[in-house]
């Protein structure tokens, strides 16, 4: 698939309300920064949603050289980076929702009914105090319910989420949580998904296009930034400081930041 072949993103309006939900933090300016930019432009209201503060990002052998406070201060931190970044968006933390669920965890809390104990932390709830649910356990159900509750009072025309075929077990988990919380509701929006993990994506160069083993679907749309979006998204990911020293995963962040962001629309 060409970028000349993707359908073009539906103008945001000034009645539209836009909930993006990001697995970590980060997932929402990589994904959706230019258009959550041109939404506030437009006046329009928005609201994060990020499941995880993405408190487990060391490899097995290191966490046990690291005890809980460690990761539980490393989550802190990169809430302030989200706080930080905000700006760069035209946003401020009333447009931010922390859900405080472990990193690396969604997955097994999605195939588990028990309360999950995160490997980082060694909690099996949120140890963060500004979340939506203070101490909540690590629970599907608990999940599904926020999810359910935040969109019944935000009430979105346009929600944004994780693509179900992302490599990362929290992006495609978060995805059916999503399908979950929603089976049964009659929520009158469009709702699009996003890719971050996949072999050979991004492309090396150019505009932003689907793999093509997803290609198949004739309902990618494309959002096209202007270059002070871009400029503005740059900044926000360098506002995600602690990701930077990584370089897979600084890689990975900066070579999002292309003339546009694509959307597969849910059916």
């Amino acid at each position: 698939m060409k970028y000349s072949d993707l359908r073009k993103f539906p103008e945001i309006k000034t009645n539209d309300r836009i909930l993006v939900l990001a697995p970590h933090i980060d997932d929402e300016v990589i994904s959706s920064a230019g258009i959550i930019q041109q939404a506030k432009q437009k006046k329009a209201e928005v609201i994060i949603v990020y499941a995880t503060n993405g408190d487990d990002p060391l490899y097995t052998g290191i966490k046990r050289l690291l005890g809980p406070n460690w990761f539980i201060s490393f989550g802190k931190k990169r809430m302030a980076e989200a706080r930080k970044a905000a700006p760069f968006l035209s946003l401020n933390n009333d447009n931010l929702v922390f859900l405080g669920y472990p990193d690396n965890g969604l997955k097994p809390m999605f195939d588990n009914k028990a309360a999950f104990t995160s490997k980082s932390t060694r909690l099996n709830y949120s140890p963060y105090s500004d979340t939506y649910c203070q101490k909540q356990l690590y629970t599907g159900e608990n999940l599904i319910s926020d999810l359910i509750n935040i969109t019944a009072d935000f009430k979105p025309t346009v929600v944004i989420v994780p693509h179900p075929k992302d490599n990362h077990p929290d992006h495609q988990s978060l995805f059916w949580f999503w399908q979950k919380a929603m089976a049964g509701n009659n929520l009158n929006s469009n709702q699009y998904t996003y890719l971050v993990h996949f072999k050979y994506y991004p492309p090396k160069r150019g505009w932003l296009r689907p793999p093509t083993r997803l290609a198949g679907s004739n309902c990618w749309y494309s959002f096209d930034l202007s270059l002070v979006q871009r400029q503005k998204k740059l900044g926000a990911i360098k506002a995600n400081a602690s990701q930077l020293s990584r370089f897979s995963i600084s890689h990975l962040l900066k070579s999002l930041v292309r003339g546009n962001e694509i959307f597969e629309k849910i059916d």
